[in-house]
C-alpha cells in the first residue's frame, strides 16, 4: 500500500472519528486501487472503530453505538416523568 493512499486513509479515520462517519464515494475513491480483502479490512476496520460509511450524511445514525446504559440516559431524558420506564428500584440498587 503506497504512503499517499495510507496517508489519506489516516485523514478519512481522522474525519470519521470527528464525525462519526465518512461518505462512502470518499472511502472508494481513497480505496479504489486496493485488492478487495483490503478494502474490506478497511470497512471491516472502520466499523469496529465506530465509523459508520454511509452514502449521505442523512443516513449516518449517531444512536447506532449507543450502550445499552447510554440508551436508558437517552430514553429517560425523552420521559414526561409520569412513567417510570427504566428506572431501577431499590431492591436493584444493592
Amino acid at each position: 500500500m503506497s504512503n499517499d493512499i495510507k496517508e489519506n486513509i489516516t485523514k478519512l479515520v481522522k474525519k470519521g472519528k470527528e464525525n462519526g462517519f465518512i461518505l462512502i464515494d470518499e472511502l472508494d475513491a481513497v480505496m479504489k486501487n486496493l485488492t478487495l480483502p483490503d478494502q474490506q479490512y478497511i470497512r471491516d476496520s472502520m466499523e469496529e472503530m465506530e465509523i459508520q460509511v454511509v452514502k449521505t450524511v442523512k443516513d449516518y445514525d449517531e444512536y447506532k453505538y449507543m450502550t445499552g446504559e447510554e440508551a436508558i440516559q437517552f430514553l429517560q431524558g425523552l420521559s414526561d416523568g409520569k412513567t417510570k420506564a427504566f428506572v431501577k428500584d431499590e431492591k436493584d440498587k444493592q
